[in-house]
């Protein structure tokens, strides 16, 4: 292989030590530097490929006479690899550097063409955007008709969707207030059935012992009549006294419930409508009902420094 750059007789143990390659990398840059053909004529062009041939000839010359060392000397091939790579980076960069005045003149070029067409390309579809410019204004006012169309069918559904909300909410309230309302009966109605058992239990233990006690003593008989009639009395007037006490606080409860839950409804139906008020305005200035839905959720949440709903 020969090549005009380096000498072919060119030693590989003088260059690939320490600096040894700097003479030559010098000089083929030197003569790169030097280097200045005439561009814009084909014998130019043609001597820039021949210099970057030229180059590239050099570094594979330079990589085969250190491949050739490096079987020679095993020992120092470390050394000879990183000679190899930076004469190759070098010689590349080298080649490109010379071989730039060419690749700006094909990309110039190529982007001159590219001007051209591209401007052919914009006057045949401007001719074709005249004649259809009618056309487009037509389909402009009917897109922005039906797009008002869609707006409006879009409110209407978000309406009756939030009444559809309101009333199945308004059911459920009504539904668990009334089985609060069952549960809570029954469980007064079962206390005062155990309460009434547990009177007539009393009542028919308290006889027997009266009536045994009259058996055993006779003479005894009234003073037990007596107190087994204060010890009904007692426990009649306790049991009355007790399941009036629950009764009243089952129907205080109750009523709490009932209350609580009716506040719960007005203020949730406080903030629905709210809400809707608050999207009415953003879809007003132009949000998507997805969009504005999104916003008022994020507010609620607190995710908007400084901005809040007021209910």
């Amino acid at each position: 292989m020969t090549t005009d750059l380096i000498p072919t007789n060119t030693a590989p143990e003088t260059i690939f030590i320490n600096n040894g390659l700097e003479p030559v990398l010098a000089e083929i840059k030197r003569k790169v530097d030097e280097f200045s053909p005439d561009i814009e004529t084909d014998k130019g062009r043609k001597e820039v490929r021949s210099f970057a041939y030229k180059i590239a000839q050099s570094k594979t010359f330079l990589d085969k006479l250190g491949k050739s060392l490096v079987a020679e000397k095993k020992a120092e091939i470390q050394k000879v690899d990183h000679e190899r790579k930076r004469a190759r980076d070098f010689l590349d960069s080298e080649k490109e550097r010379a071989r730039k005045p060419l690749t700006d003149w094909q990309a110039a070029k190529k982007a001159e063409e590219e001007r051209k067409r591209l401007d052919a390309e914009f006057q045949a579809a401007f001719a074709e955007a005249l004649e259809m410019n009618a056309l487009f204004d037509r389909e402009k006012e009917l897109k922005r008709k039906e797009e008002e169309f869609a707006r409006i069918e879009a409110e209407r559904k978000a309406k009756a969707e939030e009444e559809e909300r309101a009333r199945k909410a308004e059911e459920e309230k009504k539904r668990i207030a009334k089985e609060a309302e069952e549960k809570a009966k029954r469980e007064y109605e079962e206390k005062i059935k155990a309460e009434k058992e547990r009177a007539e239990r009393l009542e028919r233990e308290a006889k027997e012992a009266a009536e045994r006690a009259e058996r055993e003593k006779k003479e005894a008989a009234e003073r037990a009549e007596i107190e087994r009639k204060a010890a009904a009395e007692r426990a009649r007037q306790e049991t009355e006294e007790r399941i009036r006490a629950e009764k009243e606080s089952e129907e205080k409860r109750v009523a709490a419930e009932k209350a609580a839950a009716a506040r719960l409804a007005t203020r949730r139906n406080h903030r629905a409508a709210v809400n809707r008020e608050v999207l009415k305005s953003l879809i007003g200035l132009g949000l998507s009902e997805k969009q504005g839905k999104a916003v008022i959720c994020a507010v609620a949440k607190g995710q908007i420094e400084r901005l809040e709903i007021r209910y």
